[in-house]
């Protein structure tokens, strides 16, 4: 399986550190592009060939090489020209050939390209980050469907940038980092709002105009081997979204550390999802909650509960 480079958290002194580039951080879905042997696959991060959902991704063109790894975020731009996860998610949760075909057209995506991996043949993993984009530029050309990322090493005014705009955030990237298959403090993340990436493990009957899906959503997370109960979350998600879930989940007995005392369906704990939200409270619940997006590219395993900030 193709394994990626993950961030750790970092905070805003980064963005002074002048041995980083700077990123925008986009809301989409994390794929690397692989073109080798005549063959195109768009890999996420649970190892899925996800390219079928995308065929306005012909980039035959706009590639440079024989062959290459790429690494990069698929985003959604909407009207404003910004990211947008609810229409890349409208896309997403589609199946059907015709469904994708057609809002391959209504929605059409963007792959979004901020690293090399491979360049006709050759392994670029060790090289340095500044390096590899120079690769990268010679690899590809922007295309409608296909960009690559801009960055800067003035963090503290694409941070501004970022707040003016209401984006996700910013990846800051050590200029020497490697290319390595782990979690590395050579590249963090500095998210605009508070957000953790919960499994779902449980729902609360519906009631009024939701009687035929649910209220809210249970969420937990990993510690260490016991499923730790952080709240509920009943804001956020769309009726295609609910719809979605409830043809996908599984119900089953599930063991909790704290559960709730009130009415529950439990579920299997399969699927991940990303929730917005203000603050912990000290018995490690969330408060003001908002459903943001599924997370159908990570494992549950990787939801700890030291990836809750206070």
């Amino acid at each position: 399986m193709m394994c990626f480079m993950l961030a750790k958290s970092g905070n805003l002194e980064v963005l002074k550190d002048g041995r980083y580039i700077f990123e925008p951080k986009l809301d989409g879905t994390r794929a690397m592009f692989v073109k080798k042997d005549d063959e195109i696959q768009l890999l996420n991060r649970r190892g899925y060939n996800i390219k079928r959902k995308y065929p306005e991704f012909n980039f035959e063109k706009c590639l440079k090489c024989e062959s290459c790894i790429l690494d990069g975020e698929i985003v959604v731009y909407n009207s404003q020209g910004l990211p947008d996860f609810h229409l890349l998610q409208m896309r997403e949760l589609m199946d059907s050939h015709t469904d994708i075909m057609l809002r391959s057209k209504l929605y059409p995506a963007t792959y979004v390209v901020f690293d090399i991996l491979e360049f006709n043949g050759e392994n670029l993993r060790n090289l340095a980050l500044l390096k590899r984009k120079l690769c990268l530029n010679k690899c590809i050309k922007d295309c409608k469907r296909l960009q690559i990322i801009p960055y800067t090493e003035d963090g503290g005014k694409l941070w501004k940038m970022v707040k003016d705009l209401n984006l996700e955030g910013v990846m800051a990237k050590k200029k020497e980092s490697k290319y390595v298959c782990a979690r590395s403090e050579n590249w963090l993340k500095i998210k605009y709002f508070k957000t953790v990436d919960a499994v779902i493990v449980g729902y609360t009957p519906g009631q009024g105009k939701r009687e035929k899906t649910f209220g809210a959503l249970l969420l937990a997370l990993y510690n260490g081997a016991d499923l730790q109960f952080i709240g509920k979350v009943g804001t956020g998600f769309d009726d295609d979204t609910s719809n979605y879930l409830l043809s996908k989940f599984k119900e089953g007995k599930v063991s909790v550390v704290n559960p709730p005392d009130y009415k529950v369906v439990w579920v299997k704990p399969e699927i991940v999802c990303e929730i917005q939200y203000l603050e912990v409270t000290q018995d490690k619940k969330l408060r003001a909650p908002s459903f943001k997006k599924l997370r159908m590219d990570k494992e549950p395993k990787e939801c700890t509960i030291d990836t809750l900030h206070q």
